[in-house]
């Protein structure tokens, strides 16, 4: 029986350098984009003060993404927490990656007082859906979009 070496999770806040390593994983999750353009959302979303977006390293190697904002609503008086992406390089899962994420997140919520942490993910990604069932989020399954057109996108 071999012993696999333990791997130290390192969380921390994603910089433009990181595009080049963030883009794949966003591929995986199903949104594929290239480096420049992510570079500038991480620039953007750098610059609110209401949100992040960090990355987890696994022995140096970017190996996970997770992003949240923090969301006022009118019917409560704290804010509740959205995850808006949560990746893990598909070569690493099951390592605690996620957790590790997941765990910098709520850590930050609750210090926010939110009131509650909010994800989404597809019915079909089964991995997911127990990951976070696990994790201890309910499932709710109402949830209506309707996606909107913008003028520029007739160009």
């Amino acid at each position: 029986m071999t012993n696999e070496p333990e791997h130290r999770v390192t969380i921390r806040l994603a910089s433009l350098r990181d595009a080049e390593a963030i883009a794949p994983l966003l591929g995986q999750l199903g949104y594929p984009t290239t480096a420049a353009e992510l570079a500038e959302r991480i620039e953007r979303l750098s610059d609110r003060p209401d949100g992040e977006v960090l990355v987890a390293e696994l022995d140096g190697e970017v190996v996970g993404l997770a992003a949240y904002q923090l969301i006022d609503v009118i019917e409560r008086p704290d804010p509740q927490c959205r995850i808006t992406a949560l990746v893990v390089d598909d070569r690493h899962r099951r390592r605690g990656v996620a957790y590790a994420l997941l765990h910098t997140i709520e850590e930050t919520a609750r210090d926010f007082t939110c009131f509650r942490l909010e994800v989404t993910t597809r019915a079909d990604r089964a991995d997911a859906l127990a990951f976070y069932r696990a994790a201890g989020f309910d499932e709710r399954p109402r949830r209506l979009v309707k996606p909107l057109e913008h003028p520029q996108d007739d160009l």
